[in-house]
């Protein structure tokens, strides 16, 4: 890959052009970063940082994978090559020198010669055939979150003449942008976590009091995400109605057992009392921060489309696509599931009632929805 481009002058010379040049690129570099997957971020930053650095001429950044150090994207070297040079943990930093803070530092080494006694032989002619065996400069950071280092961004010349002021700062500040990402990450899988057992536990709150619903919410979110895949819901749609399905019952957990076990109907008090719990529901998980949308779709999920469900008689358009899917998907579990009252219903049986249902129980696009997807 060539590396020909045009230097750019130190920043401290604060020429107008070479300046507006340089600033565009960090301000191209950070547009829209929130918006990009783990490849294109890290692609995007490195390729900003060897652009700004007009002393590098070949460049890579590795990322820590299943134990060993990996380039993941260069600039000047034989890709295949480079692809096959890969360190482990211990080995990464050899001839590196880093203060060991946990902050994100760049650092400049001149490489004379490659320490034989450190790399196995493999190595050590991977290094020969690169180019970078010996007699070279690296300016250098690592990529740190949480005590824990996920990589390294490196750039080499092999020139006279030492790395700049101002290109130390570059690389310090893209590998803490980088650091940051991989901190953020971190912080996301651990919400992710809490936010799992948040849902195991509220599940099996539903499910203690009502055998019937040990187990329904589950099938509820499978029916609903088949649905919801068929009928080309959009992915953050999908993951709420998942979770909306898993909790739409959690209301349940205030109405008296004798009555979720009834063998047979109930009277008018007793179905009131029952007809409360999307509502309970609601009132629950509107406590959790970012539930809005569940909290909608576990508050509708007894309407209907002719309007004669409850709790507010809402029909047609007045309810979002989703919050259709969990009704359906609701009933069509309800039907084709062991009651107190009888015993559970074939599938094409319970096909048959939706597809009786559309246009009054069900929304006609879910109905045709459940009735291709189910059929066969």
């Amino acid at each position: 890959m060539s590396t020909d481009r045009t230097p750019l002058v130190d920043l401290a010379l604060r020429d107008d052009d070479v300046l507006y040049d340089k600033l565009s690129i960090i301000i191209d570099s950070l547009d829209n970063l929130h918006q990009l997957d783990k490849t294109a971020f890290l692609k995007q930053v490195f390729e900003a940082a060897f652009l700004l650095i007009p002393e590098a001429q070949k460049g890579s950044l590795y990322e820590l994978r299943e134990g060993r150090y990996r380039p993941i994207f260069s600039r000047g070297y034989d890709e295949a090559l480079l692809s096959r040079l890969t360190f482990g943990e211990s080995e990464a930093f050899v001839d590196f020198t880093m203060d060991d803070d946990g902050r994100s530092s760049a650092y400049e080494t001149l490489i004379i010669k490659r320490n034989s006694s450190a790399f196995n032989p493999e190595t050590l002619e991977l290094f020969r055939r690169l180019g970078t065996d010996g007699g070279f400069r690296t300016l250098y950071a690592p990529i740190r979150a949480e005590g824990k280092t996920f990589g390294l961004i490196s750039l080499e010349k092999f020139d006279d003449g030492d790395f700049g002021r101002f290109s130390r700062k570059i690389l310090q500040y893209y590998a803490w942008l980088i650091s940051e990402f991989y901190a953020q990450r971190l912080r996301q899988e651990q919400e992710t976590g809490h936010y799992r057992e948040v849902i195991g536990s509220l599940i099996s709150a539903i499910e203690v009091n009502d055998s019937y619903t040990n187990g329904h919410g589950r099938r509820v979110a499978a029916i609903s995400g088949r649905l919801g895949m068929f009928l080309g819901l959009e992915p953050p749609e999908l993951r709420d109605l998942h979770t909306a399905a898993l909790l739409h019952d959690i209301g349940k957990i205030g109405v008296p057992s004798e009555i979720l076990r009834k063998p047979g109907g109930l009277d008018e008090r007793e179905y009131s009392i029952v007809k409360r719990h999307p509502v309970d529901s609601a009132k629950i998980l509107g406590g959790i921060s970012g539930f809005a949308r569940v909290v909608e779709l576990a508050l509708r999920h007894h309407e209907r489309y002719d309007g004669t469900g409850y709790p507010e008689g809402l029909s047609g358009d007045q309810l979002p696509l989703s919050a259709y899917v969990l009704q359906l998907a609701d009933s069509f579990d309800a039907m084709t599931s062991d009651r107190a009252y009888r015993p559970a219903r074939p599938i094409l049986e319970a096909l048959a009632e939706i597809r009786a249902g559309s246009g009054r129980q069900f929304h006609p696009r879910v109905a045709e929805a459940a009735i291709l997807a189910f059929a066969g």
